[in-house]
């Protein structure tokens, strides 16, 4: 097998606030398998990027379906949660960056969630692998961060992980089932 990128790795963010020159990062997501094996699998994989006037992320996760099935059964209340299937849900921080409270310096984190009825605990852990499987055997964890739940009218089919900015400030949001997550986004620079 070999690694596959699944999105353009360069971004060029915007000029910084403080005048310096535009930053160039390599933020991409990578997946073991054929092109084929990848487009059809149940739950693909995606990414959303965070972009933030100091600072950028990209957030690398897989999208199951509900197919039918309670997503509360799925993913209840305090069991530790990958977010996502198959591979770790991963975050490469390009600048330093507060995610729910969690200050993230930059590098590859990967992220697992503990659901709540009112707050969700995002935790970040370091690994030195990038092989999956053995990501979830080497684990240290470096952060926590949190966010508040409300319920949504329209059921989401698909697990989605999207940014949404507003004028005061950038919000991640997790959404799946009848259940949002929205997780306040700064940079630390």
């Amino acid at each position: 097998m070999r690694l596959v990128p699944l999105l353009s790795p360069f971004i060029l963010l915007p000029q910084p606030v403080f005048g310096q020159a535009p930053l160039a990062l390599a933020l991409s997501c990578h997946a073991r398998g054929s092109q084929t094996w990848l487009a059809t699998r149940a739950s693909p994989l995606d990414s959303v990027l965070i972009t933030l006037p100091t600072a950028a992320a990209k957030i690398c996760y897989s999208r199951p379906h509900a197919r039918g099935r309670s997503v509360d059964s799925l993913v209840p209340p305090g069991p530790v949660w990958r977010m996502g299937a198959n591979e770790p849900t991963t975050i490469m921080v390009a600048s330093a960056l507060n995610v729910g409270g969690a200050q993230l310096a930059p590098g590859r984190y990967v992220i697992l969630a503990v659901p709540g009825a009112t707050q969700w605990t995002l935790v970040f852990y370091t690994t030195p692998d990038t092989e999956p499987a053995k990501m979830f055997k080497n684990l240290t964890q470096v952060a926590t961060g949190t966010g508040g739940v409300e319920r949504v009218q329209a059921p989401v089919e698909q697990f989605t992980i999207r940014t949404e900015p507003d004028t005061l400030a950038t919000t991640l949001l997790l959404e799946w089932g009848t259940w949002r997550v929205r997780i306040p986004l700064r940079s630390e620079s």
